[in-house]
């Protein structure tokens, strides 16, 4: 029960230390990134630090949770979930391509940051084993 609940824990804390740096990046550093509206650089700026959010969100998640593989997952099936209803609901305010590429590397962010987070769990364990 402790390992669900720790997992359940990881979740929520992963996902918000994501969405508090991505709220961050895009509304308070650059006054809110919109596609069409904001220059180039800025998008491509704000994506890189947005998929930066997304890796220390899944480092998070990850570390809280003992390094288990199934949090980072279930962090980007929220990404899909989210990203779907903001879609359904025609919430999103540039192309679908575009929305889709966003959700995508928040998803791969998690998923690195997950895998990272674990890849250097397992070396500190084998060199304090050695």
């Amino acid at each position: 029960m402790f390992k669900i609940l720790r997992s359940v824990l990881a979740v929520a804390a992963g996902y918000a230390v994501m969405v508090v740096l991505i709220t961050l990046v895009q509304e308070t550093w650059f006054g809110g990134v919109k596609f069409g509206e904001s220059p180039t650089r800025v998008l491509v700026i704000a994506g890189f630090l947005t998929f930066v959010a997304a890796v220390i969100g899944g480092s998070t998640g990850s570390a809280i949770a003992g390094f288990r593989r199934a949090v980072p997952f279930v962090m980007g099936g929220m990404v899909v979930l989210e990203t779907s209803v903001l879609i359904a609901r025609g919430r999103v305010g540039g192309p679908l391509w575009f929305d889709i590429l966003a959700a995508a590397s928040l998803i791969l962010g998690i998923l690195l940051g997950g895998e990272a987070m674990r890849s250097y769990a397992t070396r500190a364990r084998t060199r304090t084993a050695s």
